[in-house]
């Protein structure tokens, strides 16, 4: 158990390895126009994370059987994922007409939350002003790493299974909470269907995660899963679907040439905010899952590989857990 332990500690320094950069202060960079492109493959990953995972066998566990352990997921993130067509302003104070002057630009390629680091000022003229001041760039990540405790527990039902994923974590400089939770039943577990040669299951699940206080989500799906038990070796597969729905809430913060000083013969300045309010809520994925677990006495080793059809994103999921049916 230890052992088991150690192992958790060192995989959960892997997702900060993976960002040298605060997330919520990028996602703070941009204003209510570009937020939901620039965001949007952070809602799609972490859906695609929240739905992989969840099983490891259709078997259910008995009454108080019970397992528990860690869940570590790579999400590969497409090429399409990275960029977008950012639509921006930029002003500057026209001296000769005593009057600010606005104009829209079009960046293509524009780096999405998950594209290229830096910060890009590039298509602000000298002189003007961005609005934002430049786009923020990105984590410059091909996979979005994720990494669950997560622990199920057999229901005094024959095959129900609750399952349990709970995360509170430090994370530069914010904090990440998640909660989830599942409900399994074993199909082949109940009166007339237990001479199928193959274990069959259904599972729901709901989870909730939020980044500090700038962003919220909230996940829900399900899915059917069978597997089969061949001595230590157990395949699965299984096909299911999930629904993500994410909030962002904080303050968007701008500067604006609004004058000219004749004494100074300078532009002077003022700076502004506004509030960014934005429910975002992608369509129904669908996914499939094939996989295999290694028992090995009271020690479960899973792996398995999730192909998301509804946006492209493929997941890579570990998993390691001590479980006692």
């Amino acid at each position: 158990m230890n052992r088991l332990f150690g192992l958790a500690c060192l995989l959960s320094t892997i997702p900060c390895l993976g960002f040298a950069l605060n997330p919520v202060e990028l996602i703070q960079g941009v204003g209510s126009d570009l937020i939901e492109d620039y965001a949007a493959p952070l809602a799609q990953s972490y859906g695609v994370a929240m739905g992989s995972g969840l099983y490891h066998s259709a078997k259910a566990h008995k009454f108080l059987g019970f397992d528990i352990g860690v869940r570590f997921m790579l999400i590969r993130i497409p090429d399409a994922g990275k960029t977008f067509s950012a639509k921006v302003k930029f002003c500057y104070f026209d001296t000769s007409r005593m009057d600010t002057v606005w104009k829209d630009t079009v960046i293509e390629g524009a780096a999405t939350i998950f594209g290229r680091r830096g910060l890009d000022e590039s298509w602000v003229p000298q002189g003007a002003i961005g609005i934002p001041p430049g786009l923020p760039g990105g984590l410059g990540l091909d996979y979005m790493p994720f990494l669950l405790p997560q622990a199920s527990v057999g229901l005094p039902i024959p095959g129900a299974e609750l399952l349990i994923r709970y995360v509170p974590w430090p994370f530069q400089g914010t904090t990440v909470n998640l909660l989830g939770l599942g409900l399994k039943e074993e199909l082949t577990a109940l009166p007339g269907l237990k001479k199928i040669p193959l274990n069959i299951a259904i599972q729901g699940f709901y989870q909730t995660l939020s980044i500090g206080d700038a962003m919220s989500s909230t996940s829900y799906g399900g899915n059917i899963h069978i597997s089969k038990g061949i001595l230590v070796i157990t395949p699965y597969a299984g096909i299911g679907f999930d629904k993500t729905t994410m909030k962002f809430d904080y303050t968007f913060s701008y500067k604006l040439p609004t004058g000219y000083d004749p004494e100074t013969h300078e532009i002077t300045y003022s700076n502004g905010t506004l509030p960014v309010k934005l429910d975002y809520a992608p369509g129904v994925n669908l996914r499939g899952t094939l996989g295999a677990t290694l028992k090995l006495g009271l020690l479960n080793i899973n792996a398995d590989y999730s192909r998301n059809f509804s946006t492209g994103y493929d997941a890579l999921t570990a998993g390691l857990a001590i479980g006692l049916r």
